[in-house]
């Protein structure tokens, strides 16, 4: 870590999650860099940010192509000279029935949800071993504890990207590195059809809340190590069909 604060990259940040923790981490001090596939939505942020006082570097970064995440994995490399923190947060999902799920959503969510994070944790991870250090956040969901229909494919995917993990943690755990799973209920982001946001909007996680929650669990001891937390929302799931 530099005396300019922790060098954070954070996938996914145009929107919902992604974009409230890389408010809370930059307002809080640290140095971020923000990707995702909307330059648009980007420069939105950062504008938002500098209102407050203080600064992100943006970078347009597609994680499901491994040209776009190795680039971006250089470039923040090269910009921050080293990186303490990687938050996988990049996901989507189709809210469909199994048989109604077409091959290409499937390989949409998979490639996304699962294959995202391996590379851009690929991208990264030497330089953190390098350094024997560094955080990596998976922002996963609680899909993969509880059966939610119409979910297929994003289970599949999340569930994928905890055993893998829950493997690389095993790995690397000697070599000063943490690996840390979230498994959040409900958040209300773009992720969900409108209509359901505004039906179960009280029964949703505050999107900014939640990214206080990983911001906190960014503060732990480099002697101990979260290894996962779960957080609901107080009212309960929610489910339609």
């Amino acid at each position: 870590m530099t005396d300019q604060g922790r060098r954070i990259w954070i996938t996914g940040a145009s929107s919902g999650i992604g974009a409230e923790t890389a408010k809370c981490f930059a307002i809080h001090g640290d140095r971020v860099f923000a990707t995702a596939r909307s330059e648009e939505k980007l420069r939105h942020l950062k504008t938002e940010i500098e209102a407050s006082h203080a600064s992100c570097e943006i970078s347009v970064c597609d994680v499901c192509d491994e040209s776009s995440v190795a680039g971006a994995g250089r470039k923040v490399l090269e910009r921050f000279g080293g990186l303490d923190m990687l938050i996988n947060n990049a996901g989507v999902t189709y809210f469909k029935d199994f048989i109604e799920t077409t091959v290409q959503e499937f390989d949409h969510v998979v490639n996304t949800n699962l294959r995202g994070p391996f590379l851009c944790t690929q991208a990264v991870l030497p330089a953190m071993i390098a350094q024997g250090s560094g955080l990596i956040l998976n922002v996963l969901s609680f899909v993969t504890k509880q059966v939610y229909t119409k979910s297929a494919a994003y289970a599949a995917s999340k569930a994928g990207a905890e055993a893998m993990m829950n493997v690389l943690r095993a790995e690397v755990r000697r070599r000063g590195i943490r690996i840390v799973n979230i498994y959040p209920g409900a958040v209300r982001t773009p992720i969900w059809p409108e209509q359901q946001r505004r039906k179960y909007a009280d029964q949703m996680l505050d999107p900014q809340e939640t990214a206080e929650m990983l911001y906190q669990i960014s503060l732990q001891p480099s002697s101990l190590m979260v290894e996962e937390l779960t957080f609901r929302p107080q009212g309960g799931d929610i489910s339609f069909h």
